[in-house]
């Protein structure tokens, strides 16, 4: 279709206006996001038992309290007037009663970062292996498969150089690794928690609200946590 200058100009007008416009609602609703400072200091205390905690103990501390934070975002984001309360929803035979489920459904809703659901996914898989067998060798081999083969290794891009050496990772074991990894995922898990779903009620992208150059103050605060235990694990 070939457009007069007349309409290729409109378009450029309209372009330009979306975006403008987009940019401040981005930029009022990083303002108005709380710091959230309850979330944060249960984040730390969470972290400091990743860092501190027998290795095979870790799956189930973050499933737990992934479970928390998923069941507490669904009732404090979920509509009132839901048939029988939000309430039934997770609990009981509940459609949201478990973590499979709640993990499901905010995948499908998009109402968090979808890799970082994948990965907890992965650990709650881990976690039911851990909880129901009972050979030693079979646990540890497992464990050291889940690390290997079914996460992510995203500690490689942790190092800036500043806050964290450059390629710090490649001298830590295995399973300090898995540690260093759980830190960071239960960090971003509390905050998409508190403020992906806002975002999109508020009409704005979540990722460009949360992660852009103006991101709430909640993101520092969780960062600087995830620093100092990456730190700790790693011994630097």
């Amino acid at each position: 279709m070939k457009l007069s200058d007349a309409e290729k100009w409109g378009l450029q007008v309209y372009g330009n206006y979306s975006r403008a416009f987009g940019e401040h609602r981005v930029k009022e609703f990083v303002e108005q996001a709380s710091p959230f400072e309850a979330e944060v200091t249960l984040f730390e205390q969470i972290a400091g038992l990743v860092v501190s905690e027998e290795a095979r103990v870790i799956p189930v501390i973050a499933a737990a309290y992934a479970d928390d934070r998923l069941e507490e975002m669904f009732k404090r984001e979920i509509p009132d007037g839901v048939p029988g309360g939000r309430s039934a929803l997770m609990s009981g035979f509940g459609p949201l009663a478990r973590l499979s489920q709640r993990l499901q459904m905010a995948f499908a809703f998009g109402w968090l970062s979808k890799d970082l659901l994948i990965e907890f996914d992965h650990i709650r898989k881990i976690r039911n292996d851990l909880s129901h067998k009972w050979d030693v060798e079979l646990l540890v081999r497992k464990m050291n498969e889940f690390i290997e083969e079914k996460q992510t290794p995203f500690e490689e891009q942790l190092g800036d150089g500043v806050r964290l050496p450059e390629n710090f990772h490649e001298s830590m074991q295995p399973v300090d690794r898995f540690r260093v990894r759980a830190v960071w995922m239960l960090g971003r898990l509390t905050y998409e928690a508190r403020l992906w779903v806002p975002a999109i009620k508020a009409g704005i992208a979540p990722k460009k609200a949360l992660y852009g150059p103006n991101a709430p103050v909640m993101l520092r605060a969780i960062a600087a946590i995830s620093v100092k235990a990456t730190r700790e694990i790693a011994c630097l």
